[in-house]
């Protein structure tokens, strides 16, 4: 429960969003805004940021193909706190040919540490990561049905609701979508 009294001093908002396009391809994007209840003076140049602007508004956009192959990446960057800023998005194109799985976000964040990267888009990247899982598995479940068994064999024990011994699990193994194996042969 929160004090009673208290008064808002910073707003983040992240929302993302997965679009199948015409093409067949999935754009997933996420956008982060960070805004203040007052005015800021940027340090660097004196510059307002009235109250209920934003300080960052940052869009990330993948492409992405039915298996997670990268092959699009915009990152837009429509207001940020220092001028060298926005310099920092191009260095995502390298993301293009990536895929997205296991140890994706590991990489990304060795790849675009320090000075090459943007810790705001570090945060989106993720976003955008889980939202496509989000967007993409029910219609690629359907498209790859043969694919199903061996995905949902990887989500096991990846977090407590894919327990290997929680109700989604045994109800995948009574139906015989999954085979776990035996405790004994572990």
């Amino acid at each position: 429960m929160p004090p009673d009294k208290r008064k808002l001093m910073h707003r983040r908002t992240i929302e993302s969003y997965g679009y199948l396009r015409d093409d067949g391809l999935w754009d997933i994007e996420a956008t982060m805004q960070d805004i203040k209840p007052y005015d800021v003076n940027r340090e660097f140049d004196g510059t307002l940021v009235p109250e209920g602007s934003p300080f960052h508004d940052i869009t990330v956009c993948l492409t992405l193909d039915d298996t997670f192959l990268i092959k699009e990446v915009s990152v837009s960057m429509d207001s940020f706190p220092f001028p060298s800023c926005g310099g920092a998005a191009p260095s995502f194109e390298a993301l293009k040919g990536t895929r997205i799985k296991a140890g994706w976000s590991r990489w990304i964040k060795q790849t675009f540490s320090g000075k090459v990267g943007c810790t705001h888009v570090l945060e989106l990247l993720p976003v955008v990561a889980t939202t496509a899982f989000q967007t993409m598995w029910q219609p690629l479940g359907k498209k790859y049905p043969q694919h199903v068994p061996a995905t949902l064999t990887k989500l096991v024990n990846s977090c407590h609701g894919w327990s290997e011994d929680g109700p989604m699990v045994r109800k995948l193994v009574e139906e015989q979508v999954l085979h776990l194996p035996s405790k004994e042969s572990q």
